[in-house]
């Protein structure tokens, strides 16, 4: 099951830009729209969300449940889990949904927070 997981990430990965903690900031302050993939639940007991960030559960935005916050925001789309593999499959999934402009944080919330930025609960 660990195989298949990290086949698909690194297959996300190839097929979506990557952008650092640091690129993230910058687009954040310039409008970008923070998705972050992973249930409440994780979000609540781990790391927190990037200020501002809407909640999209990964297993929602494969089944092609794609909130209209994403699907009529005209600018950047970047999505960010905790350490950046769900990021990667979330980014990807919208890619594939047909969503323009899309990246994910290599580093995840995780790197976020490292680099000095804060989250919200």
């Amino acid at each position: 099951m660990a195989n298949c997981f990290n086949t698909h990430v690194e297959e996300a990965r190839a097929a979506v830009r990557s952008i650092t903690a640091e690129e993230a900031a910058t687009r954040h302050a310039g409008g970008a729209l923070f998705v972050d993939p992973r249930p409440a639940e994780a979000i609540a007991r781990t790391t927190g969300r990037i200020p501002g960030a809407i909640l999209a559960p990964l297993e929602r935005l494969e089944a092609g449940e794609i909130p209209p916050q994403i699907t009529y925001h005209k600018g950047e789309v970047i999505t960010a889990c905790q350490a950046g593999p769900m990021g990667a499959l979330a980014a990807h999934t919208l890619v594939k949904a047909g969503v323009a402009r899309v990246a994910f944080v290599e580093t995840g919330t995780q790197g976020w927070i490292d680099a000095g930025h804060p989250t919200e609960r």
